[in-house]
């Protein structure tokens, strides 16, 4: 459990306590009907411009038909914290809105979505909260402590597809209906934060869906506690053993992601209160260690390859540690956080986990698909740009963008391509049969 800051009273006098993203089917199209991603300003070089298309792509005199461009299938799992802290700074509400503003974008039509929230009950007291009174601490603690765990998301994982938040059905509509009648849990004040068995259940979740890319976003505001119910190694909180060991939740983190039969990507969003000390906050304890240094660990562990290039990537877990001036989780602990931050947050998460792989669209009734003879068209922010095939396996395209085929046969975005892709706030990306293709 989270202490809050009274909580040593406990120990002294009974008394005193109250503690505590389908592969896209092709379909005919005359326009740029792709995918819509969110996720930042564009960082869009002019690399991409390599011959500006007009009208159906550039290629009216040749094009036998055009399809939009999907992702690869995907499922993604929020796990978001609901602790007692976060009710503080409107940090729940400015939550409920941002997870409903990115998930409502185009771009997760082809995503499965759920939503996992912690904590989700109580559980007894642990017997070094109050020794030898019982797991309600003699009745003090009637209900026990906030330290339950959700084994199932709240929000089962199921196919997003067209149906947005304000319809009357589907998974976004769902998340909605959650959020909207659920707030932090401030009944128990001790703020407890069972992140670790979130964790597990939410891994155990995504490992039960038949989608190869697996990914776990946690949003949270810091701490991993109630492990004192747990038996594993912890550091104290002053009563019980209580603070999760970090390089214990790195090597959870890790072991999601090397696994060999269903990999999980975890992403980590800190929002403020995530890049505490062991100060007091408000009338909550903190960790004794830098949170902010122990999440960037996490976003290390989860997924290496998208952690930004410049974040201190290399740097391990110590106590006594310092926060790294350029964390690589997605720190929103300072100031500029709101609804539109986060989102885009969250969006920038689908576009580093899912990356630049489109699988090849169908081809309609009656028409083949020569290999040789397809061009991929990219609108960002609404400029279409043609994007050259490159010709050398060996070049990365890492200045000035390229596609190609990968063993699988999907058109993969490389290089400077890519990064412009899920860097921009609005992309199309459409696939032109017929034409030879453009080649770098």
């Amino acid at each position: 459990m989270r202490r809050t800051t009274n909580l040593g009273a406990l120990a002294i006098s009974l008394a005193t306590a109250y503690a505590g993203c389908a592969a896209g089917n092709a379909k005919k199209s005359s326009g740029s009907a792709g995918v819509t991603s969110g996720g930042g300003a564009s960082s869009v070089t002019g690399t991409l411009d390599v011959g500006t298309a007009t009208g159906a792509g550039g290629f009216d005199g040749c094009a036998k038909f055009s399809a939009s461009a999907d992702l690869a299938p995907a499922a993604m799992l929020v796990v978001l914290d609901r602790s007692a802290s976060m009710s503080q700074l409107n940090k729940w509400g400015t939550a409920q809105l941002a997870l409903v503003q990115a998930i409502d974008k185009d771009v997760f039509d082809s995503m499965s979505l759920g939503m996992s929230t912690f904590p989700s009950g109580y559980t007894g007291a642990p017997d070094c909260l109050c020794p030898g009174y019982g797991p309600t601490c003699l009745g003090l603690l009637p209900m026990g402590v906030a330290c339950g765990y959700p084994t199932l998301p709240q929000v089962p994982i199921a196919p997003a597809g067209k149906d947005k938040s304000s319809a009357s059905m589907g998974v976004r509509h769902n998340v909605y209906e959650y959020l909207v009648g659920h707030s932090p849990e401030t009944a128990d004040p001790s703020d407890a934060s069972p992140i670790y068995e979130s964790l597990v259940g939410a891994y155990a979740a995504l490992k039960a869906t038949a989608i190869e890319k697996r990914i776990a976003v946690l949003i949270t505001d810091g701490g991993f506690s109630c492990t004192s119910l747990s038996g594993r190694a912890a550091y104290s909180d002053g009563q019980c053993l209580d603070w999760e060991f970090p390089d214990t939740v790195n090597v959870l983190i890790a072991g999601a992601r090397a696994d060999a039969q269903k990999p999980i990507l975890t992403f980590i969003v800190g929002v403020p209160g995530s890049d505490s000390t062991g100060q007091n906050q408000g009338p909550y304890a903190t960790a004794p260690y830098s949170m902010k240094l122990a999440l960037s660990t996490y976003a290390v562990a989860g997924s290496p390859d998208t952690v930004p290039a410049d974040c201190e990537k290399g740097t391990t877990f110590a106590k006594n540690g310092v926060a790294p001036v350029k964390p690589c989780h997605l720190d929103l602990s300072g100031g500029g956080f709101d609804a539109d931050a986060l989102a885009t947050a969250i969006a920038k998460i689908r576009g580093a986990a899912l990356g630049c792989v489109y699988p090849l669209p169908k081809a309609p009734p009656g028409e083949e698909i020569d290999l040789n003879a397809v061009n991929v068209v990219v609108s960002l922010e609404s400029v279409k740009h043609t994007v050259l095939r490159r010709a050398d396996k060996n070049d990365t395209c890492a200045l000035d963008g390229c596609w190609d085929y990968d063993e699988q046969g999907n058109v993969v975005l490389l290089g400077q391509s890519c990064v412009d892709v899920t860097a921009a706030t609005k992309v199309d990306v459409e696939v032109f049969f017929g034409c030879a293709s453009k080649v770098k």
